[in-house]
């Protein structure tokens, strides 16, 4: 269950994760939903949005994540994730969004907080060359998908871009092009 100082985040995320989105998919329909009350599969069908997935893979999406975009272009529906914390970003933490992630395969999956990355987490990556662990989903010609880890600036109310990792994974994000 979230903390009350968690659930104060997503309003403030929400919005800012529109606001990010709409610039970088601008032919696409978003929708930001915080569907941290339970499991996405039952949110999806309970607010009718299963004719946004061309299969009923959805159902299998019993995960818990704190809010949900849908980047909708043409007849495509791509899931963006993103978790909240309020303390440092711990090993557990990641652990939860890297099993969500290889669920449902989003196009972004993020895990923020106010307090940055866990030393132990960052150690993991930076000191032990272990950025693989980030990776959550590979298709054959094109870079894998991997967590972005940022520290959640209160005061702007936004992606601190000089507390992400991996550090250029703010600006990778782009529309899919078709294949």
């Amino acid at each position: 269950m979230p903390s009350p100082r968690e659930l104060d985040l997503y309003p403030e995320v929400g919005a800012w994760l529109r606001l990010f989105l709409s610039d970088r998919f601008r032919r696409a329909s978003i929708e930001v939903h915080d569907t941290h009350a339970s499991p996405l599969n039952y949110y999806i069908g309970r607010n009718g949005l299963q004719g946004l997935f061309s299969s009923p893979i959805w159902h299998t999406y019993d995960i818990r994540v704190d809010l949900t975009a849908f980047v909708t272009a043409g007849d495509s529906t791509q899931l963006v994730f993103v978790e909240c914390k309020v303390r440092a970003i711990s090993l557990s933490d990641f652990s939860q969004l890297l099993g969500y992630s290889r669920v449902a395969q989003p196009l972004v999956s993020m895990l923020l907080s106010p307090a940055g990355v866990g030393n132990c987490l960052l150690n993991l990556i930076e000191t032990y060359g272990r950025s693989d662990i980030l990776e959550y989903h590979w298709q054959k010609g094109k870079q894998a998908r991997r967590i972005l880890l940022a520290r959640w600036d209160e005061g702007v109310k936004a992606i601190d871009p000089n507390a992400v990792i991996p550090r250029a994974a703010l600006s990778e994000i782009r529309a899919p092009r078709a294949n």
